[in-house]
């Protein structure tokens, strides 16, 4: 470091280029004048040639220049000398041959060190601004490089951790697996990503981080550079944030039983009035606004016991329903059988209510007028002689989802307008039909069926 220092002040080298000149003067003068013959040792000549280039760059050249200028005039004003000047004429001009050409190499090295020193500082400057923590370690594991980011993080300064193995950064769990990792990673260049990990700061309190490893290679040995992120803020806005939707899952699921609740005190209350109905149409008013309560209440509880407080399994729903109403409509299950073929389908709330409602109509329409046998009236002879069935479909094909409500009853009269009638169910079908914009065919050929397309539209 210091003859470095002595090198680069200007003082010295005039003085060390002066006795280099000084000397080989000298060396003119005693081979010209003393010995009579050309100067043999004119290698020494290109010392202070070469050293003035690289010190003073394109004025260095008065030195070849001065010594060329030096060598002929001597060798012509000797006049003892038995060789032709023309050899010194040649040593003169491979001194400022030579000189020319270490200032271009002298310059060119100049260039090549700003340009690195400029890259280095550039990379210092965003290293240094770096909010993330920047550490380098060599193959032993120690640190030999912490930018203000690690500091700010861990809490160590530059000079309290370098030269110190990086496990004093790390939990008693991680010091084994960083070892063995090191080693692994010395034999070949991995470079790799881990997050959610833990590390300590000076004060010896854990923190999470996230962390971004590359391995290098430089002159032969190994090193290792991560870009530690401390990750504390952010757990805790998601730990904060997962509160935050555990409470609105609650406060949803309790939203959704209590709207069950209610649902099903309204088809109690309509149950308990019907009790003292008399008149057949008005009970059976009762006990279709009961059922279409029920089939709203039981969307609510599917939700209020899913796990997905938006969508529940439409499938698994219609199995349900279906179910129910045969067995409140059917007076005689051994009359009817109930096929069906639904595949489990997850479906938005908002789709799910009007959907609902409409199986419920379209089923309890076929359980109380396809079978009146089965349903206790007396029109026998109005029964297909086939066996008495109810189908139920429910699929998707392609972008679209289709449902299918057909039986084998006695059927609707031809050319029936089905979506002009004054029966509530079915202009309740037809208008749920239309809020979830769908499109509702009606086929009579040996019995009835009912099919829905579909698609479920973004809520």
């Amino acid at each position: 470091m210091r003859i470095n220092l002595m090198l680069q002040n200007k003082k010295y080298q005039i003085a060390v280029i002066g006795l280099l000149i000084g000397f080989s003067l000298f060396l003119i003068y005693y081979f010209h004048y003393m010995l009579g013959i050309s100067v043999v040792f004119t290698h020494f000549f290109y010392i202070p040639i070469i050293l003035a280039a690289i010190w003073w760059k394109k004025k260095g050249l008065i030195v070849p220049l001065l010594l060329s200028l030096a060598l002929i005039l001597s060798h012509i004003f000797s006049g003892e000398i038995s060789l032709p000047v023309t050899e010194d004429y040649l040593r003169s001009v491979m001194f400022i041959f030579v000189g020319v050409i270490v200032v271009i190499l002298s310059n060119e090295i100049e260039k090549s060190r700003e340009s690195l020193s400029e890259s280095e500082e550039k990379y210092r400057s965003v290293v240094e601004s770096a909010v993330a923590a920047i550490i380098t370690l060599n193959s032993d594991g120690n640190i030999i490089s912490w930018n203000k980011g690690a500091h700010n993080i861990f809490g160590y300064t530059e000079n309290e951790i370098i030269g110190k193995s990086a496990t004093i950064l790390m939990p008693e769990k991680y010091r084994e697996k960083f070892y063995s990792g090191l080693r692994k990673s010395n034999e070949k260049y991995n470079s790799f990503n881990k997050e959610g990990m833990d590390a300590l700061r000076k004060n010896r309190n854990e923190f999470p981080f996230d962390m971004s490893v590359a391995t290098w290679n430089s002159r032969g040995e190994n090193y290792f550079t991560a870009i530690i992120y401390d990750i504390t803020e952010r757990k805790r806005a998601e730990k904060q944030l997962k509160e935050s939707l555990n409470e609105k899952e609650i406060l949803l699921k309790e939203i959704h039983h209590r709207v069950k609740n209610n649902l099903m005190v309204i088809s109690s209350l309509l149950s308990l009035q019907s009790r003292y109905i008399k008149d057949k149409t008005t009970l059976n008013i009762f006990k279709e606004s009961q059922s279409r309560a029920r089939s709203m209440a039981l969307i609510h509880e599917k939700l209020y016991n899913s796990n997905d407080l938006k969508r529940i399994n439409f499938g698994e729903y219609i199995r349900t329903l279906t179910t129910d109403l045969f067995y409140t409509y059917v007076a005689d299950p051994n009359l009817i059988k109930l096929n069906m073929d639904v595949e489990d389908i997850m479906l938005d709330i908002n789709t799910a209510v009007p959907l609902g409602l409409i199986v419920n109509e379209l089923v309890s329409n076929s359980m109380k007028h396809a079978f009146p046998i089965a349903y206790g009236s007396e029109l026998r002879e109005n029964i297909s002689t086939n066996p008495n069935e109810i189908n139920v479909n429910f699929k998707s094909e392609d972008d679209d989802f289709i449902l299918i409500v057909k039986d084998n009853g006695v059927g609707f009269p031809e050319g029936l307008d089905f979506k002009n009638l004054d029966s509530l169910g079915l202009r309740l079908v037809n208008s749920l039909t239309d809020q979830i914009r769908g499109n509702i065919q009606l086929k009579v050929d040996d019995g009835t069926e009912f099919k829905i397309i579909f698609k479920e539209n973004e809520y």
